[in-house]
């Protein structure tokens, strides 16, 4: 194999697939990329076996052929080579690779081709096209609201639910909920796809916003193919949580306040929210949002934002995060915030949007000082 291209495409390719690949593994294969030389175009492949990532570019193609290179060695070289041509070549039987550019040169060693798996699904069903930023603002909506870790995989994953004219994303943690929806064409797409979080969120790196997704299934994969490059999630096994019943339907408060204004005013108090819970208590009244926080090694803080108010005086205390970052997704202007007492769950949504709900309960905060 042999090639030459521009440093700057090889390097972002190499970059999106490291995302993919295993720092360790009893399978040294896995902490490889594979580069693959054929036609006009290099294609690089990376998978940590839950998780793979494809991405080609243009190059001179002088001798086709395979090659699987430790990936975080390859990165580091692209980029510390100087701007311009490169060129990489197998050398002396395929155990390595030379790897020029003006007059710097590498010997990469190669790991064994053989024990790489196959990234892409051989057979694949085509479930929707839509456009990529459509794609990637439901994963940015939702997202966040996935756990992190833990033993429960359904946590730390999105459910993707295909109905008639619809296509929704919702992720928990167990604390809150967001649920994002778009009405569009599916065709005959139905069903329900778990996604590990942070297998979606690779998708939103990946679009570059200019054309459209294809997501297609497989067995216990979907498939995102866009001009960035294909990823192959595999499914988390399982039914999802009943999230439909743990959204309240109707409610005796009703607040609509101006995002940035009540988004900065928790920010203020989230510098002295408690360490360890990080509460911020919320009084409600005919004048607006008294936000309130204070912290036993810094201080206390209050502040009253303008808000329009329907239901009587109520105090509810949340997490001060799980309040900020809704507030950071939603575009609107105002936000609607509906709730029923301080021990009931609290929806926030975008003014005059029924596209997304965002589900949070309610937490403690420490006695005043």
């Amino acid at each position: 194999m042999k090639f030459s291209s521009d440093r700057e495409p090889f390097l972002i390719a190499a970059q999106a697939t490291l995302r993919a690949v295993a720092s360790k593994s009893t399978v040294p294969a896995l902490t490889g990329i594979l580069v693959t030389a054929q036609g006009t175009a290099v294609t690089l492949n990376g998978t940590d076996l839950e998780l793979g990532i494809e991405c080609r570019f243009e190059a001179e193609i002088k001798e086709e052929g395979q090659v699987l290179l430790p990936a975080r060695y390859l990165v580091d070289i692209l980029r510390r080579l100087p701007e311009g041509e490169l060129t990489l070549a197998e050398a002396k039987g395929n155990e390595y690779v030379l790897v020029t550019a003006g007059q710097a040169r590498f010997q990469l060693l190669t790991l064994p081709l053989a024990d790489f798996p196959e990234v892409k699904p051989q057979a694949a069903t085509e479930l929707v096209r839509l456009p990529e930023l459509t794609l990637r603002s439901l994963i940015q909506k939702v997202s966040f609201a996935a756990a992190r870790d833990g033993l429960r995989q359904l946590l730390t994953s999105i459910l993707i639910s295909f109905k008639a004219g619809k296509l929704r994303f919702v992720a928990t943690d167990g604390h809150r909920l967001a649920l994002a929806e778009d009405e569009m064409d599916v065709g005959g797409a139905k069903g329900d796809y778990l996604v590990p979080a942070r297998n979606l969120e690779e998708v939103a790196r990946l679009i570059t916003g200019q054309s459209e997704v294809i997501i297609k299934t497989a067995t216990n994969q979907l498939v995102f193919t866009s001009e960035g490059g294909t990823l192959v999630s595999r499914l988390v096994e399982g039914k999802y949580l009943p999230y439909e019943s743990v959204i309240p339907r109707e409610f005796s408060h009703r607040v609509l306040v101006e995002r940035i204004e009540f988004l900065e005013a928790l920010e203020r108090a989230e510098l002295f929210s408690a360490d360890k819970v990080s509460a911020v208590r919320l009084g409600v009244g005919e004048d607006g949002i008294s936000i309130w926080a204070q912290s036993a090694a810094i201080g206390r803080m209050d502040e009253l934002v303008a808000a329009e108010v329907e239901g009587e005086e109520i105090e509810i205390s949340f997490n001060s995060r799980y309040i900020i970052e809704p507030l950071r997704i939603i575009s609107t202007e105002r936000v609607l915030l509906e709730f029923t007492g301080p021990a009931s769950a609290a929806v926030i949504s975008p003014e005059g949007q029924s596209g997304y709900r965002y589900l949070v309960m309610p937490g403690s905060t420490r006695t005043a000082m």
